[in-house]
């Protein structure tokens, strides 16, 4: 069971920075040249004011781009928003199969 897992015992992890980057790029993905602020909020579960500094964060890394429509700026993935999903849904794949990380790693002696 990966930490943040609802099953958890423990109970659920707070959302690392990576995991909202890649949960505001996937609700993005969603809605192709179509997701408005609003519908990224609710899809992210984010406060607007919260997300606004996401995608300011995300615009300037290059992984969104932004286009004005109707007057309301509208977002969409860039090629290098999805590399960098890929790369993490990979990761995710590989903390799973670690598991927890209880073990301390062993150094030679």
């Amino acid at each position: 069971m990966v930490a943040g897992d609802p099953r958890d015992p423990k109970g659920p992890r707070r959302r690392e920075v990576t995991d909202l980057y890649a949960t505001v790029l996937e609700v993005v993905k969603r809605y192709p040249g179509a997701a408005r602020v609003t519908r990224v909020s609710y899809g992210a579960g984010m406060p607007v004011d919260r997300l606004r500094a996401f995608l300011e964060r995300l615009l300037a890394l290059g992984l969104l781009r932004s286009e004005e429509v109707d007057g309301r700026p509208v977002y969409d993935i860039t090629p290098r928003g999805q590399e960098f999903l890929d790369t993490y849904w990979k990761m995710r794949a590989y903390v799973e199969i670690l598991g927890p990380g209880d073990e301390r790693p062993r150094g030679r002696r």
